[in-house]
C-alpha cells in the first residue's frame, strides 16, 4: 500500500511571534492561531536558480545551481474577516516584519518558515460563489520539517 495522503485535514497556523531560535524547538514553542477556511494553497518549497557558461573549446553549456528562493504559500480561503488567523493575516499584510506559520498535515508532520504576508485579497465573485480571500506568504527563511509522531 502505498504512503501517500490526501491534503484534506492540512491545517495552516500563523503567530506574529517570532521563534527564539529558528529550529524545530523554537516554532513549537510558539503559539499559532489556525487561519479558518482555507480551500487550497499550492506548491512552495526551494527552487534553484540555473547559471551557465559556455566555454569555447567545449562548446557544452555547463550548469551549476545559483542562488536558491524558498517560494511562495498562495492560499485561497473563504473569506471571514474575523476569523482570529485571517485577522492576524490583515494585520501582518501591512507590516513589514515576519510572522511564523506552521503547516500540519492529515498525517500529522509538520512544516515550519517564517515569511512575509505580500498581499489578502478580496474576491466577490458572482451570484452562486463564496466570497473568497487570496493570500500570499514569500518565504524567508528555511522551511523545517517534522516527521509525524
Amino acid at each position: 500500500m502505498s504512503d501517500v495522503q490526501t491534503s484534506a485535514g492540512t491545517v495552516l497556523g500563523v503567530s506574529s511571534a517570532a521563534p527564539a531560535t529558528y529550529d524545530a524547538v523554537g516554532f513549537a514553542a510558539l503559539t499559532f492561531t489556525e487561519i479558518g477556511e482555507i480551500t487550497e494553497f499550492g506548491e512552495f518549497g526551494r527552487e534553484y536558480n540555473l547559471v551557465t557558461h559556455n566555454p569555447l573549446s567545449t562548446r557544452r553549456t555547463v550548469k551549476r545551481k545559483g542562488s536558491y528562493n524558498d517560494g511562495n504559500v498562495a492560499a485561497q480561503l473563504g473569506r471571514v474577516p474575523d476569523d482570529a488567523g485571517q485577522a492576524i493575516l490583515i494585520e501582518g499584510r501591512d507590516s513589514d516584519d515576519s510572522y511564523s506559520f506552521i503547516i500540519t498535515l492529515q498525517d500529522g508532520s509538520l512544516s515550519y518558515f517564517s515569511g512575509q504576508i505580500m498581499s489578502y485579497t478580496n474576491n466577490v465573485g458572482g451570484v452562486d460563489q463564496i466570497n473568497m480571500a487570496s493570500v500570499t506568504i514569500e518565504i524567508d527563511n528555511d522551511i523545517i520539517e517534522v516527521a509525524a509522531a
